[in-house]
């Protein structure tokens, strides 16, 4: 008798990485990596079209500093996407107990 049971072919699938964790791009989810540079390129267009060169260097640092921020979000949490689309869904914009109680 063997220890092992042989399965059919095709009966076992590898289950891609993609499928439970977010897809990440320099260290934050893809979707708000990629809105976050366009926002900041397209300021940093007009900040260089509408002030001047000397001012095109304060977008970039913008976007640094907000990029880290998403870093360290995703760090602490990975789904922290999920999680925050979830609570809206939930409770909408509203914070704290008044999403729970019909309080006043």
């Amino acid at each position: 008798m063997t220890t092992r049971e042989e399965r059919p072919p095709g009966f076992e699938a590898p289950i891609h990485r993609g499928v439970w964790e977010p897809i990440v791009a320099m260290g934050a989810p893809r979707v708000w990596t990629t809105i976050w540079l366009v926002l900041w390129l397209w300021v940093a267009l007009l900040f260089l079209t509408v002030l001047g060169f000397r001012w095109v260097l304060l977008p970039p640092v913008a976007w640094a500093l907000g990029q880290g921020v998403l870093i360290l979000l995703t760090q602490w949490d990975p789904c922290w996407v999920d999680v925050g689309v979830a609570h809206l869904c939930r409770h909408g914009t509203r914070w704290g107990y008044q999403s729970f109680y019909d309080a006043g």
